[in-house]
């Protein structure tokens, strides 16, 4: 007799991996960009699945395109992990970036799907077809 399928949703993606998709709940780019990057939306939501809810950090690889300062001016990410508050962090110029930070075992289940909402404050709108867009992720998840 055969189990059921593993689920191709786990505790960290690249935005490049095959099972990338199933992680984007809402506000993630399907069109992955130079074969490593997607777009987020203003608003954007993951899940993960974790093994253990024990010394996690989450862990972030993003830009923030300095072309988009020009005009929206500086900007600020805020980082949500079921329900709760993780951080804001301001950014005040574009680059790359890594984020970490723990977080508290109680936050995090291995029972259902962990849901991480990220917001920026201020979208950038893309003069070519008008979207309203966020910044630029690569990879993203939960990391001992």
């Amino acid at each position: 007799m055969a189990g059921p399928e593993p689920s191709p949703v786990t505790h960290f993606i690249t935005m490049s991996a095959p099972n990338a998709e199933a992680h984007f709940v809402r506000g993630v780019s399907r069109h992955l960009e130079a074969g490593s990057w997607r777009w987020l939306e203003p608003r954007a939501e993951l899940m993960f699945r974790l093994p253990s809810t024990q010394h996690l950090r989450y862990v972030m690889e993003f830009s923030v395109p300095e072309a988009t300062f020009s005009q929206r001016g500086p900007v600020t990410i805020t980082i949500s992990i079921n329900g709760r508050l993780l951080d804001r962090i301001h950014y005040a110029k574009g680059g790359q970036y890594r984020y970490e930070k723990a977080v508290p075992a109680e936050w995090l289940r291995t029972d259902l799907h962990n849901f991480v909402n990220l917001e920026v404050d201020k979208p950038w709108v893309a003069a070519a077809d008008g979207a309203k867009l966020g910044f630029i992720l690569q990879s993203a998840g939960f990391l001992e």
